[in-house]
């Protein structure tokens, strides 16, 4: 007998292999009604030196640590004046993805899957199992479960096809992907559920899990959109995000009570890279 995964199905890794969910799949909706990604509360442009911004995490109130593509700097900014408070050097040149925040240390994602971790101006550099073929783009620390998730735009994994994208789950303090994908995405299960979106490519940029919900959110540079799953894994909105604000969207962190900063690469003609913010309704 054979078993048809047509939408809205979704896979979700056991500890051996992928089995189908046994309840039936929520509708997906083509927009996520947390958030009015057309309305930005506030919008944080980003200095030249961060024209390629590559990843966010918030360090503390009103305060963003940004890194970006070439250079092994944090960047902290402060969004009540709008400006680089200061910057630290945790490495040398690199081409670097994402950050996140664990207890006192900063924890940085470089595209072959090396992780940074520096504390107290002290840097150790950590093989995590991921490589530049699996192409990790994105990273988050889930304080509710302890753990850390990598999105990986590129191979997802021994068994599963190319049209499929896997997040790994990392544990904070080893810093090594467990054996099988946390979640894995079907870019054709995606695209048809956004609104204005044909199937097509769905590159992951960044990951963030909602402090609330538990849902977690998945951003994608190319063709500029972001998903939602719930916390079991399962496609609950997907939807296009404008490209007026977003050329290259590259960032997701989340605030405690549910409010989400994103943030973009400048576009490749003008423009500046930028944070905005979006209230949670």
């Amino acid at each position: 007998m054979s078993i048809n995964l047509l939408y809205p199905l979704m896979l979700v890794a056991t500890p051996l292999a992928f089995t189908l969910l046994e309840e039936p799949a929520p509708p997906v909706a083509r927009k996520i009604a947390a958030y009015d990604f057309a309305q930005p509360a506030a919008s944080y442009p980003m200095p030249a030196e961060l024209r390629e911004i590559s990843g966010i995490a918030l360090a503390g109130p009103g305060q963003v640590a940004c890194v970006e593509d070439e250079d092994g700097e944090l960047y902290f900014y402060n969004t009540s004046t709008k400006r680089v408070e200061r910057k630290e050097s945790f490495a040398g040149a690199g081409d670097y993805e994402d950050v996140a925040r664990v207890g006192d240390a900063w924890l940085v994602l470089r595209s072959d899957g090396t992780i940074f971790r520096y504390r107290g101006k002290e840097t150790t550099e950590h093989k995590t199992g991921l490589s530049f073929a699996n192409e990790p783009e994105g990273l988050t620390y889930d304080a509710a479960s302890n753990t850390l998730l990598v999105a990986c735009k590129g191979e997802a994994g021994a068994g599963l096809g190319s049209g499929q994208r896997a997040i790994y789950r990392l544990n904070p303090t080893t810093l090594r992907i467990e054996p099988q994908p946390a979640y894995v995405l079907d870019v054709n299960q995606i695209w048809p559920a956004a609104e204005g979106k044909k199937e097509g490519k769905f590159s992951p940029s960044a990951v963030a899990v909602h402090p609330r919900t538990r849902h977690v959110f998945v951003l994608s540079a190319r063709q500029n959109g972001l998903v939602e799953l719930d916390a079991a894994g399962r496609l609950v909105a997907a939807q296009a995000l404008p490209t007026a604000l977003f050329p290259q969207p590259e960032g997701l962190a989340f605030a405690a009570n549910g409010d989400l900063y994103v943030s973009t690469e400048a576009g490749k003609k003008s423009g500046e890279a930028r944070v905005y913010l979006f209230r949670a309704r």
